[in-house]
Parts: C-alpha cells; structure tokens; sequence
C-alpha cells in the first residue's frame, strides 16, 4: 500500500477514527520529532508573546477565538 491510498483509505473513516489514527501514529514517532522550530517561527511566537505581554486586554477568550473560527468556517 502506498501512503497516498492509506490516506485516500483513512479519509474515507468517520472523523472519530481518522483521530484515533492521528493520535496513534503521534505517539508512535520518537521524541521531539516534528516540534523543532524554525527561525521565522520563533521570531513570530516571540513577536506575538510580546505583543500580549504588553497589552493582554488583545486577547481573545476561548469562547470569542472558537466563535471567529466558526464564522470564518460559514457555520
């Protein structure tokens, strides 16, 4: 089987599986495979800490952050 018809197979499960899938091939790989950092995405997740960090009253609560994602998504 090649990855594309896993993939192509695995898309064809309900959401909840195709979770359990994701999750078990993450637990599977060693540690820290996949979570190093560029550069640019460190020098982007330090711009933004500072940005909170100097006005934290810009942040959105869980509640406004899943709302936008709903409206951008046209549900």
């Amino acid at each position: 089987m090649t990855v594309e018809q896993a993939i192509t197979d695995i898309s064809a499960l309900p959401p909840s599986d195709q979770l359990r899938i994701v999750q078990a091939i993450w637990d599977r790989l060693p540690d820290g495979i996949g979570t190093e950092l560029t550069d640019s995405q460190r020098a982007e997740l330090d711009r933004r800490w500072a940005e909170y960090k100097a006005k934290p009253s810009t942040a959105l609560s869980e509640e406004e952050f899943r709302e936008r994602i709903r409206v951008a998504r046209g549900r």
